[in-house]
């Protein structure tokens, strides 16, 4: 309403304004409309810059105490393209969830085939050790919007679940077929994956305590996460591995 207050000369500047700031924001005008559009490459960048500020801010604050002016001001743009791109919050934060726990998904592979459960379970908790340490805004995030109700991350992995090929059904797959070969005895497919995914994801969102407790995670990183990569695979298999299993 405020608009309409203006004068003819107040509205073009501010036409030149928002203009001029939106290319600088990576926006370029279409000769034939006089609109501002992203162009291709400068829209993948724009849009990068957008989720990787608001995962940030979400990891940080959550979805209710982000603000959409603090994530346009991280990515470095004006809130207008923010707008741009997404309308409301809600619509920024399932985008987000969505594409980060797509990447996530995709940043290991867990080989399915018909090998010992041994291979496919060393070769999860490697995968899932190095994914998230190097998404820990995301498993932080996902910690405290699953402790403050919100079932985006649920949802999400349900899918995740049903999909086939995806890390985690092939999990529940190599576990079903492991019982059924009798390499390890009778469990729950799906209380194993939360033990699993639990231990891999604890130390990376309480690094502190971790560091408190282990020295070693202080002085070497690195050694103290592959020590904990064994250390989690042992527990869990030969804790489940039937007494015909070599344990040497």
């Amino acid at each position: 309403m405020y608009l309409l207050d203006l004068t003819g000369v107040q509205l073009a500047l501010l036409f030149d304004y928002v203009v001029k700031h939106s290319r600088q924001d990576g926006l370029v005008t279409t000769h034939a409309t006089g609109t501002s559009t992203p162009s291709k490459a400068e829209a993948t960048d724009t849009e990068t810059r957008i989720f990787d500020a608001a995962l940030s801010v979400f990891a940080r604050k959550g979805k209710d105490g982000a603000r959409l002016q603090e994530i346009a001001d991280e990515a470095g743009i004006h809130r207008p393209l923010l707008h741009y791109y997404f309308r409301t919050k809600q619509q920024l934060y399932e985008a987000v969830a969505e594409r980060m726990f797509t990447q996530f998904l995709a940043s290991f592979d867990v080989a399915a085939g018909d090998g010992r459960f041994e291979y496919t379970l060393r070769a999860f908790i490697d995968h899932y050790f190095d994914s998230v340490r190097e998404h820990q805004h995301a498993a932080m995030w996902m910690v405290s919007e699953n402790m403050a109700g919100n079932a985006v991350f649920g949802e999400l992995l349900t899918r995740a679940f049903e999909t086939e090929g995806s890390p985690q059904r092939t999990m529940v797959d190599a576990i079903e077929r492991a019982v059924a070969s009798g390499e390890i005895r009778p469990v729950d497919p799906r209380q194993l994956m939360l033990t699993v995914v639990s231990a891999c994801v604890f130390p990376f969102v309480s690094m502190p305590t971790v560091k408190m407790m282990n020295p070693l995670a202080e002085r070497d990183l690195d050694a103290w996460v592959e020590e904990r990569k064994k250390h989690v695979f042992e527990v869990v298999y030969y804790g489940l591995a039937s007494r015909e299993v070599d344990h040497a």
